[in-house]
């Protein structure tokens, strides 16, 4: 595996089981391992006794080993499952609390941090189980059953259950770590909890394709590797909602190829499934091979640290990106129901509205969310966005000094980040728009009406009565970019892509 971190690394999301038993689909899709240079590789030890999970890992690892390949171990039974129990008696899931969350024996962390090869363990969708209190224990119980991931707060103060949120996912990933994994990675179905994930230890990974934006989503995880000094991944998923695929092969292919254009460090595929039909390559698994072929090993003159945004959201995140769902996805925040979402938690939405060229629905940021607007528009990969990242209330100077434009909102802001703001504004130049919450005394006694400019120093502040406002396109509208293309911004280098009319590609414009 080449170690230059410019080269962007390529995986596929492979299982365990088959792996060990001579995968002749693993071996035909990736040419015995030559074109893949990490699997993200499901190993369900429930389904085994312990010594027999340990066994299968030590066996998966000198696979990889042989072919110099590293892996990912992926775990996601726990989120659909209540019974974890494996045969010999071994829990799988931790339930001790009341709640439900993977649990995994420190002698098979141990057995797995062994090899050279092992980069770390996933949890997959786990921001999804913690919103949405592992949903599919209400669905099967018919709503008798309802297991939040951790204990949340008495109060329904947003801000303690927060950092309440935090202390729990730090103690987790450190308690993983502790047994010798190098990395823990999340991997994010919904525009939520990077950063939170990136500040105690999870490696932010966001889903494209799926029910996404891909193009929006990267644009929070972006802001959470930069903010926190943390590698990207990507999960390219084929699903949408309960089809796979759900997304064509040139969808496919496109979203892997953004993920290089936009400096992304690892990337994968979900899954293997739909690479063969048992007998030759499908449509999927040519075009996959095809990227492979193409983009292996190929250097960039820049990775993710290198991302300069000009357009920059600062945004307390409290797990919410719109859910609304008759029966499961619940208004409710950090899947707390004592703490419900008002007109600041929807901020964000109506500044992506505003960034899209309203491409974007003005409520929530995900085709999970069954709406009128989720139902008229086909799902599409690619939105017209300018160079955008999204940073959480603790954002520092340092990853504010690239931006021209920056919008304040959300239900908090630390003070160290306002001083920062300011500092922008007066010293770079940087237009600030905030609602007067957020705005400097001094500027807001300046303000007046639903939307007024104040200069300062090189800079200047838009204080905005609501997002909703009808006019502040107008004030922005040189910042924003052109609708029909994505442009991104790195320290040496400039990418604009047009996209294309089916909106699931684009071409580069040079």
């Amino acid at each position: 595996m080449n170690n230059n971190d410019k080269i962007m690394k390529i995986g596929l999301n492979v299982f365990a089981d088959k792996v060990v038993s001579d995968d002749k689909a693993l071996s035909e899709v990736t040419d015995n391992g030559r074109l893949i240079d990490f699997a993200v590789c499901h190993i369900e030890g429930q389904n085994h006794t312990l010594a027999q999970s340990v066994e299968l890992s030590q066996k998966l690892a000198k696979i990889f080993e042989a072919q110099n390949t590293d892996f990912i171990a992926n775990f996601e039974y726990q989120n659909w499952n209540e019974n974890c129990t494996a045969s010999d008696g071994t829990q799988w899931a931790d339930k001790s609390d009341g709640c439900h969350r993977m649990k995994l024996p420190d002698e098979f962390v141990k057995s797995l941090s062994e090899s050279k090869n092992f980069k770390g363990i996933m949890y997959d969708e786990f921001e999804h189980s913690i919103i949405n209190r592992n949903p599919i224990f209400q669905m099967s119980s018919r709503l008798k059953k309802i297991f939040p991931v951790f204990p949340f707060s008495e109060s329904p103060d947003a801000l303690k259950q927060g950092k309440l949120l935090f202390a729990q996912l730090k103690e987790y990933s450190d308690s993983i770590k502790r047994n010798g994994a190098p990395s823990i990675f999340g991997e994010h179905v919904y525009p939520v909890f990077f950063h939170i994930f990136a500040r105690s230890g999870i490696t932010p990974n966001y889903k494209s394709l799926k029910e996404n934006i891909s193009n929006v989503i990267f644009s929070f995880a972006a802001g959470a590797a930069l903010q926190y000094s943390t590698p990207l991944y990507n999960c390219v998923d084929n699903w949408f909602q309960f089809t796979n695929p759900g997304h064509s092969a040139r969808e496919m292919y496109s979203n892997l190829l953004f993920a290089y254009y936009a400096g992304v460090d690892c990337t994968y595929v979900e899954s293997i499934n739909v690479m063969t039909d048992d007998k030759n390559l499908t449509e999927h698994g040519k075009e996959f091979r095809r990227f492979c072929t193409e983009y292996q090993g190929r250097e960039r003159s820049y990775n993710i640290k290198d991302y300069r945004p000009e357009i920059g959201i600062i945004n307390y995140d409290t797990g919410y990106w719109g859910q609304w769902y008759p029966i499961l996805f619940k208004k409710c925040l950090f899947g707390n129901p004592k703490i419900k979402p008002d007109y600041r938690s929807k901020e964000i939405f109506k500044v992506f509205n505003i960034l899209t060229h309203g491409e974007t629905c003005k409520n929530g940021l995900s085709w999970c969310r069954i709406s009128p607007w989720s139902l008229k528009n086909k799902h599409f990969s690619f939105a017209s966005l300018n160079s955008t990242a999204v940073f959480d209330h603790e954002a520092d100077r340092k990853v504010l000094d690239s931006l021209k434009l920056c919008f304040l909102c959300g239900i908090h802001i630390s003070d160290e980040t306002i001083e920062a703001v300011k500092a922008c504004v007066k010293e770079n130049g940087l237009i600030a728009v905030t609602p007067e919450r957020f705005a400097p005394a001094e500027i807001l006694s300046e303000s007046y009406g639903k939307i007024s400019e104040i200069n300062d120093g090189k800079g200047k502040w838009i204080v905005i009565k609501s997002y909703r406002s009808c006019n502040l396109k107008k004030h922005i509208k040189e910042f924003i970019g052109n609708k029909g293309e994505m442009r991104l911004t790195f320290s040496d280098k400039e990418i604009v892509m047009k996209i294309n009319k089916d909106r699931d590609s684009f071409c580069i414009t040079e």
